[in-house]
């Protein structure tokens, strides 16, 4: 995947947040026996449950919700995070985690996703890439050759993830899922695949093929590019594709019991739609539920009308049918 095909949806994130004015601090106690924690207050000082000292909390860009700015370990890195949960935590829906496409995104970057969880009335834990902002580790650049050992280790970053949500007091009942686009089509299902702990997840964008299949139709329509193919003679090449494969999420898509929610765009030239569909056809998998966006490009962009789709729109039904909300 070519990254300055992917950085216009990165800066509807961007935009937004260059238009936040001033926000006020919140406090709040931290975690305690007492369970107090779920209460806002507008001054520091004590705690005037537990006479524990109030910790600072961000009030954020999204209405209704705080923000606060957490570490998380996974091996020898720190991952800088994003903690945004309701200020009545009393109606927490669920919580989720954004996961990155293969851009050197920060969790600024992904507030559109941010955005989308906000609006489900859930909690969303957001961070920088490995190697990207304030996070510890060396960001790198899609390969297919490095595709296995770099696809393991952002899923890795997952499940530190989820491991840090649930430890949080609020969010023990809370139902856990994965959002994101692109790449990161190939990292939750991974990840789900190690750990049961992932209820759902929805994809945007995301591939059933391999990495090298991905790659090779990514090249002949250079993502778009005039240069580059259409879309429906690359999808006929790519029936005839015998290169290096790479990461492949097929037996992993097989096996996988997550519920998963894919939207697919008609005419997205960065990711060989076509194909996916017919791999997820032929999983036939009842846990997947597969949305199919007319001329809708790589951003959910219908490339006829020039509009966005609205995802909530699939979205919302979705999460009532497989119990996650009411």
């Amino acid at each position: 995947m070519i990254l300055n095909r992917l950085f216009p949806f990165l800066l509807v994130g961007v935009c937004f947040l260059q238009c936040i004015i001033g926000q006020e601090k919140l406090y709040r106690c931290p975690p305690c026996a007492s369970d107090c924690h779920k209460e806002s207050y507008l001054h520091p000082g004590l705690c005037p449950v537990c006479n524990m000292e109030l910790i600072s909390q961000k009030e954020s860009q999204f209405k209704g919700y705080a923000m606060e700015e957490v570490q998380i370990p996974n091996d020898s890195i720190m991952l800088n995070a994003a903690y945004y949960s309701p200020i009545n935590r009393d109606s927490i829906k669920g919580v989720l985690i954004v996961v990155h496409g293969s851009a050197p995104s920060t969790y600024n970057d992904v507030s559109y996703y941010t955005g989308l969880g906000t609006q489900l009335g859930m909690a969303v834990l957001a961070f920088d890439k490995r190697g990207v902002g304030a996070s510890g580790g060396t960001y790198e650049s899609f390969s297919v050759a490095r595709s296995k050992a770099w696809f393991n280790l952002l899923a890795s970053d997952v499940l530190a993830c989820v491991n840090w949500i649930k430890e949080k007091p609020e969010l023990q009942k809370a139902k856990l899922g994965l959002l994101g686009g692109s790449q990161a089509g190939w990292i939750m299902p991974l990840a789900a695949s190690k750990s049961k702990a992932i209820d759902f997840m929805i994809i945007g964008e995301g591939v059933s093929v391999s990495a090298g299949e991905e790659h090779y139709f990514s090249q002949l329509t250079g993502d778009g590019d005039e240069s580059g193919i259409t879309i429906a003679k690359a999808h006929k090449k790519l029936q005839h594709f015998n290169g290096e494969k790479g990461f492949d999420p097929r037996n992993i898509l097989k096996q996988l019991e997550t519920d998963a929610l894919w939207f697919l765009g008609t005419n997205d030239p960065v990711i060989p739609v076509d194909a996916t569909i017919e791999e997820l056809q032929r999983l036939n998998k009842s846990n997947f539920k597969v949305v199919i966006l007319p001329h809708g490009d790589h951003n959910f962009l219908n490339t006829q009308t020039n509009e966005r789709y609205d995802l909530l729109s699939y979205i919302k039904p979705w999460l009532i049918t497989i119990g996650i909300l009411k």
